[in-house]
């Protein structure tokens, strides 16, 4: 996008009025990062939210193995994800991607990086519950927003509010009480904690991190679904039960809401912020496991899921806009009471010492 040259107004000499004390009464409006923020949080909760529903998809699917499902996910998403970037107007944005593209070589192989990265954490998505790994693919996903703020503060130069470091510090007894109540790891945890990373610095170093690009990172991936897609058992078992089309049908609807929200909100909010809010999505997770596949929640997992629900109520109450009392309390209080004239000081006269000081400067 252009950047907006604005006129000077340097050479403008604007006469100083105090606020009128209608005006100074009124609210404050709110900030426009902090309007970015509210929106971001409230793209990344229903991100979560896409992501937890999806969860219980799988078990619906009959006679598909992990990476069937992986590529039949990428492949119904692809035409709900169109929908998604009319809806938002964002085929300008892809277009200007492209036009990056052509001047820029190079920048796709970024783009096809960023597809591999994303579909690794795609396949794993579905690879863990259904191999028996879903605890160790969980404690990726638990383990990543604290890599995710490390970045944040590390490469960023991000700061946390009192707020947010009071939720890094409830999020990490979360994550300590997991680990020594015996949580699983293996290699597909390290996968998770340090492949999404790398995928949000990439899209955000190159200005990749929308919609848009998410539609390009799909479309790299087609080659590799396809081998997926098109194997025999895979056509016949979709085939001979109508139930998976609906089911497909459903993983693809979820797949686009999801990701799309999750790139507007990676846009949208600080690194730190969009890390310590990703724990929403393994809480849901524990939900969708308790709620609706039956499974046990243990009083260790109760403390760990516990904080870091206090944890993202936290950063949910730092996103909140302040209240516009508080805000016009802040501002500077005129003294004298304000009047429609400008006032006007009479110039003090020039002495002959005030010639010798300004000439010795």
């Amino acid at each position: 996008m252009n950047d907006l040259v604005m006129p000077t107004t340097g050479a403008i000499q604007v006469l100083p009025q105090r606020p009128n004390a209608d005006v100074a009464a009124q609210p404050a409006a709110m900030s426009p990062a902090r309007t970015a923020n509210a929106r971001g949080i409230l793209t990344s909760v229903l991100a979560s939210v896409a992501f937890a529903a999806l969860f219980g998809i799988p078990s619906m699917l009959d006679g598909l193995d992990a990476s069937a499902v992986f590529g039949w996910r990428i492949v119904a998403a692809l035409p709900f994800l169109a929908v998604i970037l009319t809806l938002l107007r964002q085929w300008p944005e892809l277009r200007r991607i492209l036009g990056r593209i052509r001047r820029r070589p190079t920048l796709a192989l970024v783009l096809v990086a960023d597809g591999l990265l994303f579909g690794t954490q795609t396949w794993l998505f579905a690879w863990g519950p259904m191999s028996g790994n879903a605890l160790a693919v969980s404690m990726g996903y638990f383990l990543l927003p604290l890599m995710l703020v490390a970045l944040g503060v590390v490469l960023y130069r991000e700061r946390l509010s009192g707020f947010g470091i009071a939720a890094v510090s409830l999020a990490v007894v979360g994550v300590i009480v997991a680990l020594a109540t015996g949580a699983s790891i293996s290699w597909a945890t390290f996968a998770v904690t340090f492949g999404y990373p790398a995928y949000f610095v990439l899209r955000r170093r190159f200005h990749l991190d929308s919609p848009a690009a998410l539609a390009l990172e799909m479309t790299t991936l087609l080659p590799i679904v396809a081998v997926f897609v098109l194997q025999p058992h895979s056509l016949a078992a979709v085939a001979a039960t109508p139930m998976n089309w609906a089911a497909i049908a459903l993983l693809g609807v979820l797949t686009a809401i999801g990701f799309a929200t999750y790139s507007l909100a990676q846009r949208a909010l600080p690194m730190s912020l969009f890390g310590m809010l990703s724990y929403l999505e393994p809480t849901l997770l524990v939900v969708v496991s308790v709620v609706l596949l039956g499974e046990w929640l243990t009083f260790a997992d109760a403390l760990t899921y516990g904080a870091i629900a206090l944890a993202i109520l936290l950063l949910c109450l730092d996103g909140l806009p302040k209240s516009g009392r508080r805000e016009a309390g802040r501002r500077r209080r005129p003294r004298a009471r304000a009047t429609g004239r400008p006032r006007f000081r009479t110039p003090r006269p020039t002495t002959q010492r005030d010639d010798a000081t300004a000439s010795a400067r």
